[in-house]
């Protein structure tokens, strides 16, 4: 199993190569899921919020948190399979029904020099 120190240093990337890397060497696919759903409570005052508009803080703050999770996730997978960067690295988001949230992270582990 991979360290906390290892996990954290992989370099995340939206584009299609790390910055500056002279030699990179794909890993593979990697993709990362989870469904999660806000509490009842939360529910009822984003119902209310909805009604008058503005930021609803609950899903939000579980956007935020699922976003982190996928990432750390991600990470792990990257170092498992040697990688040192995620490349290419795309989320989803979709709400499956009210409440419950849907995010999918994906993408390429390569390992790469500068």
């Amino acid at each position: 199993m991979a360290s906390q120190g290892e996990i954290a240093a992989v370099e995340v990337y939206t584009t299609n190569e790390p910055a500056m890397a002279k030699q990179i060497e794909y890993k593979g696919m990697l993709l990362v899921s989870k469904v999660k759903s806000r509490n009842m409570f939360s529910d009822i005052g984003s119902g209310l919020k909805s009604l008058v508009g503005g930021e609803i803080k609950g899903l939000s703050k579980l956007t935020a948190d699922i976003r982190e999770e996928l990432l750390w996730e991600l990470k792990e997978k990257a170092v498992e399979a040697g990688a040192n960067a995620i490349v290419g690295l795309r989320m989803e988001t979709n709400s499956i029904f009210e409440g419950v949230l849907d995010m999918v992270v994906f993408g390429t582990a390569v390992h790469f020099e500068r």
